[in-house]
Order: structure tokens, then C-alpha cells, then sequence
């Protein structure tokens, strides 16, 4: 009688256990999702453009005499050409009712998207540009030796334009600045 107690005490502590290591596994995968950082990319001197998100995935856009696609999510990798992507035709219902959206006030989206923007940290970046007026050329050319500027502005004569930007963020930033 006692063994059967006992061993339904342990049966009962074991789930316990069981429950409490999966929901410790959850909250850390969680907690992984949000610390991990992403990084943007852009490359206008070789057309692409890239989402990195460390040890998680990444997103990448180029063009190679066509746009290509990229992606890859732990271990799935997928690529293929844009023109393959197909968009599926979209169901038509009826009697949909539409529910009444709360409309926000302008203000407060420019707002909210102006705190997100501010949470990004710019890790590196470049900008090349020629007018195609040698007189305006001339007339910005000292914007190169600013202090904020200086390596990072090439105002040129020679017909070169491109952006070169890394930014680097984490989730848990962006999700706080939106919902704050």
C-alpha cells in the first residue's frame, strides 16, 4: 500500500517536473527570439539587399540579369527567381462581413514609426552621388569633410551614385518601441 502511495507521489512530481522543464525551454526560446539581434543590409553598387537574423535566418534580394530570392531559417534553404514566385488567387466570400477598424490618427503612426526608426543603430554607411551639375557638385563637395560626414559622403564628379547602410537591432527594441 505504501509502495503505491509513493510511487504515485513520484508519478505526480515527475509530471510536475516534466511541465516545468518544457515551459523553462519555452520561456528561453522566447527570451533567444527576442535578445538575438538582426542585421539590414543594402548594397545599391551590387543590387541586393539583406536581412540577417544571427542564428536564427536570414533574407536576401539581389539582381543577377533578373531579381533573385533568398532565404534561410535554421536549416531550410530555399532561392529562386521572382518571376517564379506566384501569387495565389485570392477566395472570394460573399457574405464577409467587414469588421469597422479603429482608425488611427496619423500623427500617432508617424510617431510610432519614428521611435522604431530611432531604435536601429547604424552600424556603417556610405552615399556616392553626383548631381550631373558640376556647378551644384562644387557647391556640396565640402559636405565630404564634415564631421558626421567625413568617409562617409562622397559628393564626386564622376557620374557614382550608391548607398552602402548596415543597421543592427533586436526585437525586443522595435516590439517596445511600438507598443510604448
Amino acid at each position: 500500500m505504501i509502495a503505491v502511495i509513493l510511487t504515485g507521489c513520484f508519478i505526480h512530481h515527475l509530471w510536475q517536473m516534466i511541465i516545468l522543464v518544457i515551459i523553462v525551454v519555452l520561456l528561453g526560446i522566447a527570451v533567444w527570439l527576442l535578445i538575438s539581434p538582426f542585421i539590414v543590409e543594402i548594397d545599391t553598387r551590387i543590387p541586393q539587399a539583406g536581412v540577417r537574423w544571427v542564428s536564427i535566418g536570414s533574407a536576401r534580394v539581389w539582381y543577377e540579369d533578373e531579381w533573385w530570392f533568398s532565404i534561410r531559417i535554421f536549416f531550410f534553404r530555399k532561392t529562386m527567381r521572382f518571376s517564379e514566385i506566384k501569387a495565389k488567387p485570392k477566395k472570394i466570400k460573399d457574405r464577409v462581413k467587414k469588421k469597422a477598424r479603429k482608425k488611427m490618427k496619423i500623427s500617432r503612426v508617424w510617431v510610432k514609426m519614428v521611435r522604431v526608426i530611432k531604435t536601429f543603430r547604424v552600424k556603417e554607411w556610405q552615399l556616392a552621388f553626383d548631381t550631373g551639375d558640376h556647378t551644384r557638385n562644387a557647391q556640396l563637395y565640402p559636405l565630404n569633410y564634415l564631421p558626421y560626414t567625413f568617409k562617409h559622403l562622397y559628393i564626386n564628379f564622376g557620374d557614382e551614385n550608391y548607398l552602402v547602410l548596415k543597421t543592427r537591432n533586436r526585437p525586443w527594441k522595435v516590439l517596445y518601441a511600438f507598443l510604448r
